[in-house]
């Protein structure tokens, strides 16, 4: 078993569709394995090069398998940031490309909140939004949109208008 397959091993297959919320990484983190630290450098800070802060953290959450690519999904929570990340790899385990999905991130009084549902066919529908820590979220002001996964692995972004 190469590297990348043990890497893989920890990101359970599904078929979609999926949805992705805040809730969901209860679910994920009580049935998935946690990535060993050797792993999570030789593939996760690889593809994330942002800094990490000492509350940082990441959980396998699954993964699908196209034709000549992998899509995996990984949710990573820092202080006042919490994300689920896209990354698709060719074969080998090579990077093509890598999106936030959704998450929580707070920014001072403003809290930006998104979901994500993965469809067949490559598409992923997300609705984000965001609202002051001091009021109330409203749905009115959230933002649709699409990504869709090419066949080479690119993440294309679809707008869908208000």
């Amino acid at each position: 078993m190469t590297l990348f397959e043990t890497f893989l091993s920890y990101f359970p297959e599904i078929d979609p569709p999926v949805t992705l919320t805040d809730e969901s990484i209860d679910h994920i983190s009580l049935t998935n394995d946690p990535l060993p630290d050797p792993l999570i450098y030789e593939f996760i800070k690889k593809w994330d090069t942002a800094e990490d802060d000492e509350f940082t953290e990441y959980v396998p959450c699954f993964k699908w398998k196209l034709e000549k690519i992998h899509c995996i999904i990984y949710w990573k929570a820092g202080l006042l940031k919490y994300e689920y990340f896209l990354v698709t790899t060719d074969l080998k385990g090579e990077m093509i490309a890598k999106k936030s999905l959704c998450g929580t991130i707070v920014e001072g009084e403003i809290i930006k909140k998104s979901v994500a549902r993965i469809e067949d066919e490559n598409i992923i529908n997300i609705v984000a939004g965001a609202n002051f820590s001091t009021t109330e979220y409203s749905g009115e002001q959230s933002q649709s949109f699409t990504w869709e996964i090419i066949d080479n692995g690119e993440i294309v972004f679809h707008n869908l208008g208000e």
